[in-house]
């Protein structure tokens, strides 16, 4: 079995890395930081690991990426790499927010298509963000580029299962996670993030049981199901306090 894994240089991806090894997966790493993908590369030695330098951003080495992968068989292919930026949506660099857009949706798009006509069979999983699941003042871009995500996945997942195509297409929907993602973003986190390697554990078992959205965290669940019950205008209230502490 072998699983490709974009954004693999730190928090999700990389601990996503050492988990697919333990469970004798051989593994495809791509990202941005070559000298981190060496580490852990390194650091994995009981299966093969190939490793691909790649900025996402860029359509030619996006191209590049995809006439590499032609050579290997994959089974599992999971899109993680993304950014946010917290602030007001006015303040922050216009550049900035399409290059998020550009990378949390364009490339996600076109690699899981890729994936799709790539993979014989297997699962291609998504990574968005509880996010998602409501508007978020402060995070207003970030939120729905996951929007987007976690949409097209389920949708696309039920066009192949029409099609009988042996493709599963998931979604991960992580709340706060120890992560780079607030270093990345600008901002110091005040809320209590999930562990990575807990969080990346319940991400495994939920691709195993095929699970079309995963949530990790009972936490985050029950959040989740709330969401449903609770005024709009009570959500943006409460998301924009949040963020506003950061």
């Amino acid at each position: 079995m072998r699983a490709f894994i974009t954004g693999a240089s730190s928090g999700i991806g990389r601990e996503l890395a050492f988990q697919l090894a333990e469970l004798n997966y051989d593994l495809i790493l791509v990202a941005r930081r070559y000298e981190r993908l060496e580490e852990i590369k390194k650091q994995i030695t009981n299966r093969d690991v190939i490793i691909i330098q790649s900025d996402l951003n860029d359509p030619d080495q996006l191209s590049a990426l995809f006439k590499q992968l032609k050579s290997y068989e994959i089974d599992l292919f999971i899109n993680n790499a993304g950014f946010g930026k917290v602030g007001d949506s006015i303040e922050i660099d216009t550049s900035q927010e399409i290059k998020m857009i550009e990378l949390n949706i364009i490339s996600l798009h076109a690699l899981t298509k890729f994936a799709i006509q790539h993979m014989h069979k297997g699962k291609i999983v998504n990574i968005s963000s509880l996010a998602a699941y409501l508007p978020t003042p402060k995070l207003a871009s970030y939120a729905a580029t996951k929007s987007y995500v976690t949409n097209y996945s389920m949708a696309l997942d039920y066009e192949l299962k029409k099609l009988k195509v042996p493709i599963k297409v998931l979604s991960v929907a992580p709340g706060p996670i120890k992560t780079e993602f607030g270093k990345v973003a600008g901002v110091n986190q005040k809320m209590k993030g999930m562990d990575v390697k807990k969080c990346v554990k319940k991400m495994i078992k939920g691709i195993e049981n095929n699970k079309k959205v995963i949530v990790p965290g009972f936490k985050m669940k029950l959040l989740k199901f709330i969401l449903h019950f609770i005024p709009r205008r009570w959500v943006l209230a409460s998301a924009y306090k949040i963020q506003n502490k950061k």
